[in-house]
């Protein structure tokens, strides 16, 4: 076999081995880490459906059915309404109602006409709508639920909210069960956003600052939906009464969607007109007003929802013009995948927005809207993915023309080029040791075996260096048949070791092939010495021309 044939692999076919085997881990960490986050998933929903309403001190009685009370109500007056419960309900029952800020009352009244108020809501600075759970006495089966406002408009909004009845075990089972689309939305968009960061930082050095930016766009707009999504559902409310708290993160992440799909925008189609920037500014605004009545006052800026909700619509149509107008101009793909995903946005949007002022507000609105989210996010994570894959080729496009320039193609080493490169970034306080080596009899080779003969030395020549001093990114071709090591050495015995050993393989080289494997070598030690690397570097190659001068003259010229 020939030294060509056995000479190491060229660094740019490494790289591209190294690249391949990258992606091969990334994909199966993913997959891990996938299972992993579905086990996490399964464990969690396990844990969830066994919560429990904290107003309830029952939390072992099963039995009794659900019933909601939407349409069941019976008006005795404009203040107040009533609802007969069935015998078969059971005991230990909990109503689940929602407010409107306003006064209210429950009591159960007797068969005998004889009332007793067992739950008084008093708002103070409550917000305007959140869901509350009344612990009902024992033996309230049978009895007539008695529902009364201090105004007749708080009653009427009541009554055309959800309320439902049922034993603990089962309310807390059904809002979990309503709620469940947030909680897998949630931890789905958790899940991407973590790996889309582990990629990011795993792959950084391959990725541009607009890659980069748009990563962290979108790993920001996951994060913001997936705790809207959580914080908008009923769920917490089934493990928090910090129901202020939880309303005011839900219209903070509802502000930032806009921001952050327009900036994704923005940065994709590279459009930074008013268009883009106003409906950003003006989301950012009521951010910041929302915040600061939560600092003044303590309590979420309900009234902000109208404004933010036209500030959207703004956002669908100015981001839809910026697209249309970026796709009729260049035609990309990557804005008309954009516009699809969009669309997809636009219509959960609209859809959920109409529900929401249509009055019918339960959880279809939420529904709708984390419908198109999901369509917007799938599309644009395969964008980030596509970007990602690009920027990953450009940079072995790069590595692969940075071999061009600092790699010698025959040898694999690096060239005179990388090493006057090496060489200028060199530290002057430090001790540095040349070794510079030229292969005897090349020419006559050459000339006597042909120039295939004379590329397999060089080769031969190559790999003994690599092995002799071990450090490939030091070693270096700087000539025709001249060759070059930078090391930092303070031990000139292991110097002359490595030297022995390189001749030693030259001489194993040379008992196989036909032509002769010989090196000529000279090194120079700095060794605290005031020396310019010019200086050492003349100092190792007179060395090694007075060595190739001595084996010269021991054997008279060329051999075989």
């Amino acid at each position: 076999m020939s030294c060509a044939s056995a000479s190491t692999t060229q660094p740019s076919a490494r790289r591209n081995t190294l690249r391949s085997e990258l992606y091969e881990k990334t994909k199966q960490k993913w997959c891990l880490r996938i299972l992993v986050w579905l086990v996490a998933l399964l464990v969690l929903l396990g844990v969830a459906d066994s919560c429990r309403v904290q107003e309830d001190p029952h939390r072992t009685l099963v039995q009794g059915s659900l019933q909601e009370l939407n349409d069941s109500w019976t008006l005795e007056t404009d203040q107040l309404a009533v609802y007969d419960i069935p015998e078969s309900m059971g005991e230990s029952l909990m109503l689940s109602i929602r407010s409107t800020k306003q006064k209210f009352s429950l009591g159960l009244r007797a068969a005998d006409g004889q009332e007793t108020v067992f739950y008084t809501y008093d708002p103070g600075s409550g917000p305007a709508e959140m869901r509350l759970f009344a612990a009902l006495p024992e033996g309230a089966a049978g009895k007539t639920l008695v529902l009364r406002c201090a105004e007749p408009s708080a009653l009427s909004a009541m009554l055309g909210s959800e309320s439902v009845l049922a034993t603990q075990t089962k309310l807390s089972s059904y809002y979990f069960r309503r709620s469940l689309y947030a909680l897998v939305f949630f931890l789905l968009c958790v899940l991407c956003a973590v790996e889309l960061g582990v990629l990011m930082v795993t792959m950084r050095s391959i990725f541009t600052p607009e890659v980069c930016h748009q990563t962290r766009v979108m790993i920001g707009l996951m994060l913001d939906v997936g705790i809207w999504a959580l914080t908008d559902s009923e769920l917490l409310a089934l493990v928090t009464d910090r129901a202020n708290l939880v309303v005011f993160v839900s219209l903070v992440t509802f502000s930032l969607t806009a921001p952050f799909v327009l900036e994704f925008i923005r940065c994709t189609v590279k459009n930074d007109g008013w268009l883009i920037r106003l409906p950003q500014m003006a989301a950012l605004v009521l951010l910041a007003a929302d915040a600061a009545g939560w600092l003044l006052a303590g309590q979420p800026m309900l009234w902000l929802l109208m404004p933010i909700h036209i500030t959207v619509i703004a956002s669908i149509l100015a981001a839809f013009h910026t697209l249309m107008v970026s796709y009729k101009k260049n035609h990309s793909g990557e804005v008309r995948n954009i516009l699809l995903a969009f669309g997809a946005l636009a219509a959960g949007t609209l859809l959920a927005l109409a529900t929401f002022y249509s009055g019918y507000r339960d959880r279809t609105y939420a529904v709708c809207y984390c419908a198109g989210l999901l369509g917007f996010l799938v599309m644009l994570g395969r964008i980030v993915l596509h970007r990602i894959r690009q920027a990953s080729d450009e940079q072995a496009q790069l590595e692969n023309y940075k071999n061009l320039a600092y790699v010698d193609s025959l040898t694999g080493l690096f060239n005179y080029t990388a090493f006057k490169y090496m060489k200028s970034r060199w530290p002057e306080h430090t001790d540095w040791t040349y070794i510079v080596m030229d292969v005897n009899w090349l020419k006559q080779t050459n000339d006597q075996y042909g120039h295939r003969a004379g590329d397999e030395l060089l080769c031969c020549a190559a790999r003994c260096i690599r092995e002799a001093f071990y450090r490939a990114e030091d070693c270096f071709r700087i000539g025709g048949d001249e060759f070059a090591v930078i090391a930092t050495a303070t031990d000139e015995d292991a110097v002359k070791a490595a030297v022995e050993t390189l001749r030693r393989l030259c001489a194993e080289w040379d008992a196989k092939e036909e032509y002769p494997v010989s090196i000529a070598v000279g090194y120079a030690m700095q060794a605290g010495r005031t020396m310019t690397a010019d200086e050492l570097f003349m100092e190792a190659d007179a060395a090694m021309y007075r060595n190739k001068a001595e084996i010269k003259k021991a054997v008279g010229g060329i051999s075989r």
